[in-house]
């Protein structure tokens, strides 16, 4: 599939935008390719690009006490924003986990789509919205359950991720040490090998 394909159908799957509109954003949509390790935003650095993911694994995660903890993971079709606070600086670093495509916007680029799509503003309103409340729902989801579920929950909804990303990371993301995934992954394959 060519990339202009893949965007298009990527962009695709926000279903409040029109045929036309996807179109007129495949069109203007800047691309570009980023080698595995490569940083995209630094803690401390002031974030003025919105991404998303044609090809490839982002990881965002912030340093506490020399530790690296992972706090989300990007792939194909997601995209990922600074905050929203204007002039604040970033928490949080992005890093590719693999070599990535991804389509890169900014401020410039979303005053050009809103004066050739009029409406952009409340479809931006609306996907924002219903990330937000995922966000919330997987917060939820992540503080009232136990390591082993948040893996479980993990292995049902973004298995690829397991396949994908190194273990320390997977665990610093369920909020575990290595040593613990590796229990819990034993104990998991034991359960299905009985």
């Amino acid at each position: 599939m060519k990339l202009k394909e893949k965007i298009k159908t990527l962009v695709s799957k926000f279903e409040i935008l029109k045929s036309d509109e996807i179109d007129l954003i495949v069109e203007k949509t800047i691309v570009d390719e980023f080698k595995k390790g490569s940083l995209l935003l630094k803690e401390g650095q002031r974030p003025t690009k919105c991404y998303m993911v044609v090809e490839g694994c982002v990881r965002e995660y912030l340093i506490k006490d020399g530790e690296e903890i992972s706090t989300a993971f990007f792939t194909e079709g997601d995209t990922f924003t600074p905050p929203s606070s204007k002039n604040k600086t970033s928490l949080h670093y992005w890093q590719c986990t693999e070599d990535c495509i991804l389509t890169i916007s900014d401020k410039g680029f979303e005053e050009e789509l809103r004066a050739a799509i009029p409406r952009l503003d409340s479809v931006f309103q609306e996907i924002a919205i219903e990330k937000l409340n995922h966000s919330k729902e997987e917060w939820s989801r992540f503080v009232s359950s136990s390591p082993e579920e948040r893996y479980v929950h993990l292995q049902e909804t973004k298995a690829h991720l397991l396949e994908r990303v190194p273990h320390h990371q997977i665990a610093s993301y369920l909020g575990i040490k290595p040593q613990s995934l590796s229990r819990i992954r034993k104990r998991i394959l034991e359960q299905q090998g009985s």
